[in-house]
């Protein structure tokens, strides 16, 4: 299916048969998630290419230190962690949240004492606390088209006024050309295990603009940028 055929399936809602597929797939996939942050294996394409993947990521980790960020810091879908150790980095405190035991038990910061974990479906979860920043890192293409304006709410209402919120994603050209991707279809993608096995998750490529307008709606000023090849970040603040 080529792009243009895939955004005219993409009105198709997402099942919650389909999502917990996609959490099972992360079950599955956290002995060898890793890999791919660190371009090892099937995902090392060579020197040069490995240069700009690691570059860009330097400049997505300057812009987020620029902004100072602090105070009680919540991590949302936090998988293998990371970015849990830049954030715990700036944290008085860190509260993470993710669906999968799995992906926990091999982030390193669930350990540290200032670190609380919470195992926890982000489609239902909600904050007991505000925090004074919020973070989701490699989320957000996971999120249905109809349930991201849902999940913008959550954020607002786990924020303080004032409370700073970051996150980064894949650009199309990185979430659509790796190795262990099969093929997409309206909202969702198919990609490979290690072992073989297939499996299908929710994977969508949402604009800059239409980031921002959605946060705009529940009180968030945030500014959406990408690098040169590979990633959406944004940044920003609730204002109310």
């Amino acid at each position: 299916m080529n792009r243009k055929e895939r955004e005219g399936a993409s009105h198709e809602r997402v099942t919650d048969r389909q999502l917990q597929d996609q959490l099972n797939y992360y079950r599955e996939r956290a002995p060898e998630y890793d890999d791919w942050w660190h371009r090892r294996g099937t995902f090392n394409h060579g020197d040069e290419v490995n240069r700009v993947w690691f570059a860009e990521i330097s400049m997505v980790k300057d812009a987020f230190k620029s902004e100072h960020f602090e105070g009680d810091f919540l991590e949302l879908a936090v998988g293998t962690g990371t970015w849990s150790c830049l954030f715990l980095e700036e944290a008085r405190t860190l509260t993470v949240v993710d669906g999968s035991e799995e992906m926990l038990s091999h982030n390193p910061v669930v350990a540290e004492p200032n670190v609380r974990t919470i195992i926890a479906d982000l489609f239902s979860w909600s904050p007991d606390q505000l925090y004074d920043s919020v973070a989701f890192t490699f989320w957000i293409s996971h999120l249905p088209r109809e349930r991201l304006r849902d999940f913008f709410t959550m954020v607002s209402r786990c924020l303080k006024t004032g409370g700073k919120i970051f996150f980064i994603d894949d650009r199309e050209v990185s979430g659509t050309c790796e190795s262990h991707v099969m093929g997409a279809s309206g909202q969702t993608m198919v990609r490979k295990l290690n072992n073989g096995d297939h499996a299908t998750i929710v994977k969508n490529f949402f604009g800059d603009k239409e980031i921002e307008k959605i946060a705009a709606d529940v009180g968030i000023e945030l500014h959406v940028h990408c690098t040169p090849t590979y990633f959406q970040y944004g940044l920003g603040s609730k204002t109310v």
